[in-house]
């Protein structure tokens, strides 16, 4: 030890410059010491800065838009929380009337409802419209404002009746296609199938060529899945097709499971019941369709025939004259 303090005593400079200078060098390494082993530490102060500062520049940009989707369907849910408060019985009807349409979307009821009102409203603004620049001067106000609304009423029961229209084509599908089902029920059940797997089956064959069916179909699938009894899925499939033959066969297979008979069989025999029925409605149609043109017969046709009758007796009398 005293050997190093001899050798540092023998080092003492005349000048205080090499001093500073050695000095300034510790010091220099003491402060960049830290640096240089902390690079890591470093490295993720300025990533957690960088991510920092990249949130505090996302909340000073200016918010987006709303999104029109986002307030549409805000709109809807506003509308049907709104009508099935005041009037759920009528909300009730209204969603089953869309289900039996094909509309089974949650939302359909809300939509309806501002379909309507912008039906109304857009009939009663189209009316006014054309009362102020098409009308004659000759038309009174209580005339204009009655075709306003009277226009704005159509414009209110219009979607209803587009609604009534769309469950009647939905309607003669479901009948159209429903003795189809059962021949392929039967096709399973004589291979060995339960109906729960022939449900599954059949509603994949029939997606081309009845889609809403085979979408019911596939629903009533889902649901014995979910745990929903047999008798119960069919119920509901009755009242979403609003077919009398679907509840008949839902009846049918409670009692074929209670009194123990064939089920393949009890299929065949309502299968053909169901086809001369579909048989019996077309006959029904086919001898209402004399009745049907009699009207356009006697408004369109028989006029014509008078005149060519009629015109030549005319012009010959008048000529005599």
């Amino acid at each position: 030890m005293n050997s190093v303090i001899e050798f540092v005593a023998s080092l003492a400079p005349t000048s205080p410059m090499p001093v500073a200078v050695l000095l300034l060098l510790l010091g220099g390494g003491a402060v960049t010491w830290p640096l240089v082993t902390a690079k890591g530490d470093r490295n993720d102060l300025k990533r957690r800065l960088k991510i920092e500062d990249s949130r505090m520049v996302e909340k000073a940009e200016p918010a987006p838009r709303k999104n029109p989707g986002a307030v549409r369907e805000k709109a809807v849910k506003r509308a049907q929380e709104f009508y099935a408060k005041s009037d759920p019985e009528n909300v009730a009807r209204l969603r089953l009337k869309l289900i039996q349409a094909g509309y089974m979307e949650p939302r359909a009821v809300g939509l309806f409802f501002l379909i309507r009102f912008a039906a109304l409203v857009g009939g009663a603004i189209g009316a006014f419209l054309v009362n102020r620049w098409m009308a004659s001067a000759d038309a009174t106000m209580t005339s204009r404002w009655t075709f306003v609304i009277l226009s704005g009423a159509a414009g209110y029961f219009l979607p209803g009746l587009v609604l009534t229209q769309k469950v009647r084509e939905k309607m003669r599908e479901y009948r159209n296609g429903f003795p189809d089902f059962m021949d392929l029920m039967i096709v399973c059940s004589d291979a060995g199938m339960s109906m729960e797997a022939g449900i599954e089956r059949v509603s994949k064959e029939l997606a081309r060529t009845y889609p809403s069916l085979s979408q019911n179909l596939q629903l009533v699938s889902l649901e014995l899945r979910a745990g929903r009894s047999l008798d119960d899925a069919l119920k509901a499939l009755g009242d979403r097709l609003s077919l009398d033959e679907v509840r008949s066969f839902a009846t049918l297979l409670q009692q074929s499971k209670e009194l123990g008979t064939s089920l393949s069989g009890a299929l065949r025999v309502f299968s053909d019941e169901m086809r001369h029925k579909r048989m019996s409605l077309a006959e029904e149609k086919a001898h209402a369709l004399p009745a049907k043109m009699s009207v356009p017969v006697v408004v369109c046709i028989l006029p014509v025939v008078l005149m060519i009758a009629v015109i030549p007796i005319i012009v010959k009398m008048t000529s005599m004259h």
